[in-house]
This record gives C-alpha cells, sequence and structure tokens, in this order.
C-alpha cells in the first residue's frame, strides 16, 4: 500500500479514536427490526422528559411558571416534529438516570454530559451542546479572583455530576470544601447569599450579571440527549432531527434566544 494511502488511513484511525474517547461516536447505529421504542412514544402521543430544573439557562420556569430554556425548546421542537404532546417530568439530578432505567421517562434533556462511563449503561444521542464546566463565583465575591483562590473556600457543586467528579479529583480544589448539593436552585442560591464561596456550573447564559466566571474553562464537556439503552429506534429518530436542526440553525436561534453565542 502507497505511503500516502497509509497516512491517510493512520490518520483517520486517530481521529476516530479520540471522537469515541469524548463520547461522540458518529456511527450511525443499526436498529432493530422488532424495536419498538418509537412507536411506543408515537401510540402513546407523548414524549415523557425527565429534567432538573432549574439550572441556568439551559433549563427553568420563566415568570408565568412555565419550563423554559435550551433543553426545553429542542424538547419542544422534538416533540413538534413527532406530533405528539411533551411533558416534563422534573427531579433532582441524581435521580434522572434511574428514571431512565426504571421506564419513568423516556429520555433525559438536562444539560447531561456524555462520558465512557455514562454510555456504558445509558445510550446517548450525537452531541448537540459543548459547553467547558467553569468555576464560578457571584458577582460581587471579590475574594476569589484567580481559579488558585478556591483553596480554604467552600465549593458547592451539584451532587451525581461530572463537576462532582471534578471537584474530587482536581488539584485545584485539595484544599478547597466541597458541598455537594441535591438541588441546584438551592446551591445557587447559597453562591448568592454568600453561604458557599464558589460553584463548579456547566453552562451559564453569557449576559448573567449575579454571577462572574473565573478563568477558563476547567474542562471540556459535550452535552447529549439521553435514552434507555434498549430504545434504538427513538434515538435514531432524536439523532436524525437533531442533525436537521443543526442544518437548519434552529439550535443556534435557540441559543442565542437565551443570550448564548
Amino acid at each position: 500500500m502507497p505511503a500516502k494511502s497509509l497516512a491517510t488511513l493512520a490518520a483517520a484511525a486517530v481521529l476516530l479514536a479520540a471522537l469515541l474517547y469524548l463520547g461522540i461516536d458518529r456511527t450511525p447505529q443499526p436498529v432493530e427490526s422488532g424495536e419498538k421504542s418509537l412507536q411506543r412514544v408515537l401510540q402513546a402521543g407523548v414524549l415523557k422528559v425527565g429534567v432538573d430544573i432549574p439550572y441556568g439557562v439551559m433549563e427553568f420556569y420563566d415568570e408565568n411558571g412555565k419550563e423554559a430554556g435550551i433543553d426545553i425548546d429542542i424538547v419542544r421542537e422534538f416533540a413538534g416534529r413527532l406530533g405528539v404532546e411533551v411533558e416534563f417530568v422534573a427531579m433532582p439530578f441524581d435521580q434522572l438516570f434511574d428514571a431512565i432505567t426504571g421506564r419513568g421517562v423516556d429520555i433525559v434533556a438536562s444539560a447531561v454530559t456524555i462520558t465512557p462511563e455514562r454510555q456504558q449503561i445509558l445510550r446517548f444521542s450525537e452531541p448537540y451542546l459543548d459547553s467547558g464546566m467553569s468555576l464560578a463565583v457571584s458577582a460581587g465575591n471579590d475574594s476569589i479572583q484567580v481559579q488558585a483562590d478556591v483553596s480554604g473556600k467552600k465549593v458547592a457543586v451539584l451532587r451525581g455530576t461530572v463537576g462532582e467528579d471534578l471537584a474530587a479529583k482536581s488539584e485545584l480544589f485539595a484544599d478547597a470544601e466541597i458541598l455537594s448539593y441535591q438541588s441546584n436552585e438551592k446551591r445557587m442560591a447559597d453562591l448568592l447569599s454568600g453561604r458557599v464561596d464558589a460553584a463548579i456550573v456547566h453552562y451559564l447564559s453569557t449576559d448573567d450579571r449575579n454571577v462572574r466566571l473565573v478563568g477558563t474553562p476547567l474542562s471540556q464537556s459535550f452535552y447529549g440527549i439521553v435514552g434507555h439503552l434498549d430504545d434504538l429506534s427513538l434515538m435514531a429518530e432524536i439523532n436524525a432531527m437533531l442533525r436537521d436542526m443543526k442544518r437548519a440553525g434552529t439550535i443556534r436561534q435557540i441559543r442565542q434566544k437565551y443570550g448564548s453565542a
């Protein structure tokens, strides 16, 4: 085989390995002929979606008490294209995966990071949003100017998230007091009131004036829609809708609606 062809194949192999490591498997997934998860949703006429509300601009309640946010709008677009209603089932983040495996919901759309460990027990869509985890402080907090200033400080994380894992493993937080919260609403309220000094967050609106990000992102992450490991046809349809929404600029418009570039 010519050297040029060998080099091309080697480069392709490296790219595929990198994508798989990040949990971004671009290979179309085969759908078994007897698999009926999509049919189940269509026949029920409703798509049940697990969410942890509120979580920044990803999901929150608007002034009328109605669900809103980037994830919420994306799911409503799914439901519209499928011709079904959508039912949001709110629960703490650390209960979302059990809701999927226990068939309490059809999918989860709640700023869930794709990881190889999670892919062993759950089925993820293609990435629909990229967002690095960041260190956040209240806008009036002057005691943390650089990330190293978290030493000896109280840092809030959300239970069951990649941010909680990062805080436990990173040397940056070795001398910080890590506080794990089940409720993100309580966590952010404590951040703004000064009960905690900082928080590890996945996503923030670019015009949030109550919170300030410190330094560069702590890590790179990709969000995916989550389904039951067996639900091949439903996830295949979600992937098809996501690809079409990306091509049409729909996801970009949703991000811009909530102040995200």
